[in-house]
């Protein structure tokens, strides 16, 4: 899939239904900043990942901590917890390892359509745009972290959706 880049260099990024992926990337000045992925676009933004996704948890209503800690309380203690960014926006994202690492990659898990082996601890994963991320790691290790991010994203949705029906069948809720 041929993508467009842009070439303008933003400070800000905020997190959309197109975000697929935030990469780390180091930039001409050494500094660690973003490629960020969306279905028909690369921007560069100079922030780090992790800077991205804090930053996006807060603009969203919520702390990165108070939505690290909603994962584990909801889905059992975990390592590199799914973060939902938003939920009706569909914004989940996952790191592929310790989200204090410079080199960690941020997934959005509804993106992604597979994951492929491509190598001895190399793998690359194809989202629904098309597009394919090689990625330095297992697809064992890629394909459980996915699974647990689309289990949180499951539970979040069937407890709105019981709200709702709730909602529904009980006039004084309304």
């Amino acid at each position: 899939m041929k993508l467009q880049m842009k070439h303008e260099k933003m400070k800000d990024y905020e997190i959309n239904s197109d975000t697929m992926a935030i990469v780390p990337f180091i930039n001409d000045k050494g500094m660690v900043c973003s490629e960020i992925y969306e279905r028909d676009a690369v921007i560069l933004v100079e922030k780090k990942p992790f800077r991205i996704i804090k930053d996006n948890c807060l603009y969203y209503g919520g702390s990165y901590d108070g939505k690290k800690e909603a994962a584990r309380i909801n889905m059992g203690h975990m390592c590199f917890a799914p973060i939902m960014i938003d939920s009706k926006l569909d914004l989940y994202f996952f790191p592929i390892e310790s989200p204090r690492n410079d080199t960690c990659i941020w997934l959005s898990q509804p993106h992604i359509r597979r994951i492929e082996r491509i190598g001895p601890k190399r793998s690359s994963v194809i989202f629904s745009s098309g597009m394919d991320l090689p990625i330095e790691s297992t697809r064992a290790a890629l394909i459980g972290k996915l699974h647990r991010a689309a289990q949180y994203r499951s539970v979040l949705s069937n407890r709105t959706k019981e709200r709702d029906r709730d909602k529904d069948r009980d006039p004084v809720l309304t």
